[in-house]
């Protein structure tokens, strides 16, 4: 009798602790959605908030980070499809591991970023790939079984001013062959120089960079420079401003500029550095600003950019700004996508910027 007892009982047993996993399963594992506004999610760069319930971003490497507790993601983002023909790309990494990059194909797309991951609290970092020429990135919200606060610690922030050598322009041929596809199917914010540096330091940063821009003269077809546009959100005359006031304010700023202008004429490219640091300096009163030669630059260009900008800089110190430094590369990167630096050579010209900034004792 009591060996019937005993069969009877663990078939009960195995199916009230199945109903018991099923049902915390099912708890756990369905997925809430979040709007993009939620407090809980970062957003690090130029992100308009017009709408709180969706931020949208134009700026090359604008970026989104949170924590999830769960095991499965999916992040809804709407591509502003300029042109009808035009996306977007992205890249994420969860945890930290090895970033994936994406090629929007929608208007509206639901990026599943993590599938069946060990249960537990992960963090997602998503960024956008490409310049504000490709329009804007909005952020409709993310799906996960809970999102966490993120836990608040004070990081510094840089700011890298440039043209698409910051943008990262021309420096991705991993899905797409140079020369097999559209300009902007190459580019990779991600992989900086900018963005590498600031990972490297544990820090937030900012890409303020337009492929073509200059500061007295740009090219491609640009009918603008830096200091026409700096003040925009999405760095256009027709758009918004940006406002800085209610922004904070970046500890280190890098201009990359000058590869597009070309230094027909030194004296107006001189006067137009001045003018654009005088501008920085209404907005950033004691970040310190590190003007760089181009990376890219044949022997002779950056011998010239040298000369003026360091002539800008000594200007600056004489005039008692103590927070400027000029910094040249010593390395030429431009085995990209015409002539632009590939990913491996930004990782190079990272390292020539953090042994800079070691050297000085800025980071």
């Amino acid at each position: 009798m009591m060996h019937k007892r005993v069969k009877l009982i663990i078939p009960l047993l195995g199916v009230s602790v199945l109903l018991i996993f099923i049902f915390w399963y099912y708890l756990k594992s369905p997925l809430q959605f979040y709007a993009g506004g939620d407090a809980r999610i970062h957003c690090v760069g130029r992100f308009d908030k017009t709408d709180p319930t969706a931020p949208k971003a134009w700026a090359p490497g604008a970026y989104i980070t949170f924590d999830f507790e769960g095991s499965s993601c999916e992040i809804e983002l709407e591509d502003e499809l300029r042109f009808l023909i035009d996306h977007n790309y992205i890249e994420y990494s969860v945890d930290g591991g090895v970033p994936k990059r994406l090629k929007l194909r929608n208007k509206f797309n639901r990026i599943k970023v993590a599938d069946n991951m060990r249960y537990g609290i992960h963090r997602v970092v998503l960024c956008k790939n490409t310049e504000s020429a490709n329009g804007y990135l909005k952020l409709i919200g993310i799906r996960c079984a809970k999102l966490l606060p993120l836990k608040k610690r004070k990081k510094k922030l840089l700011e890298f001013i440039g043209d698409s050598i910051t943008c990262g322009n021309g420096a991705d041929n991993s899905q797409i062959r140079f020369k097999k596809g559209k300009w902007y199917d190459y580019h990779n914010a991600y992989l900086t120089y900018g963005a590498l540096l600031a990972r490297e330091l544990d820090a937030d940063y900012l890409l303020s960079a337009v492929s073509g821009i200059g500061l007295a003269e740009s090219c491609c077809g640009n009918k603008y420079t830096m200091p026409d546009v700096y003040n925009r959100i999405d760095f256009n005359k027709k758009h918004k401003k940006w406002n800085f006031k209610n922004q904070p304010k970046p500890d280190l700023v890098f201009i990359t500029l000058g590869q597009n202008d070309g230094l027909k004429n030194e004296s107006l490219y001189k006067e137009k550095y001045q003018d654009f640091i005088a501008m920085l300096r209404v907005h950033y009163k004691n970040s310190t600003i590190i003007c760089c030669t181009s990376p890219m630059a044949s022997v002779k260009r950056k011998r010239q950019m040298k000369k003026s900008i360091k002539k800008v800089v000594n200007d600056c110190q004489k005039n008692g700004d103590n927070k400027i430094f000029f910094f040249n590369y010593v390395g030429t990167y431009n085995d990209g996508y015409n002539k632009h630096p590939t990913i491996q050579e930004h990782q190079l010209m990272m390292k020539e910027l953090l042994a800079f900034l070691k050297g000085l004792k800025l980071c």
